[in-house]
């Protein structure tokens, strides 16, 4: 008989796997060896991933959204205090318009692990809400979700539906 105390993800209910994870802004430095390995993470198992990955330009990120959080997030995804999952989003005018701000999300990966889980959409519901409270105290017209990572797309297209998003387009690559 398993013992109570000590329960999987998978045995959990839907409040307690709430409780499971928490999320917050990157605000420090402290976080960005974090940030590196979770960024370092999604860039390996992505379409992109024969890209040298560059842990400078992850740093710039981190350093961006720190530095003005006006402009830049990037948000964290606990479990047990633990990074999980990451977020990076921005908010500016549209690059053909003016006096309109669209919030954009970047980049979004939990880890594959934790993905694997029953509580695993959990994680990315909370950075992408996450994500909405930040475009939303913004004063964002739209928040803007780019998947171009080809990592679980029909999974991914299920998550942003569930959290508010319709589809407005597609992305399309061609190896030359």
């Amino acid at each position: 008989m398993p013992d109570p105390i000590m329960k999987r993800d998978e045995d959990r209910g839907p409040a307690e796997a709430r409780k499971l994870y928490s999320f917050r802004l990157v605000e420090s430095k402290q976080d960005i060896p974090a940030v590196i390995e979770l960024a370092r993470c999604a860039h390996e198992e992505s379409r992109l991933g024969y890209i040298p990955f560059s842990e400078a330009k992850t740093q710039k990120i981190a350093e961006n959204a720190i530095k003005d959080p006006t402009r830049h997030a990037v948000m964290l995804a606990l479990k047990a205090e633990q990074p999980v999952g990451l977020l990076f989003c921005s908010v500016g005018e549209y690059h053909i318009g003016e006096g309109i701000l669209l919030a954009t999300i970047h980049n979004i990966n939990v880890l594959k692990e934790v993905r694997a889980s029953l509580s695993g959409g959990r994680a990315a519901l909370g950075l992408l809400s996450g994500a909405k409270q930040w475009a939303n105290a913004r004063n964002a017209r739209e928040l803007l979700l780019h998947a171009t990572s080809d990592v679980e797309l029909p999974r991914l297209h299920k998550l942003a539906k569930r959290a508010g998003f319709g589809l407005i387009g597609g992305s399309y690559a061609r190896l030359l």
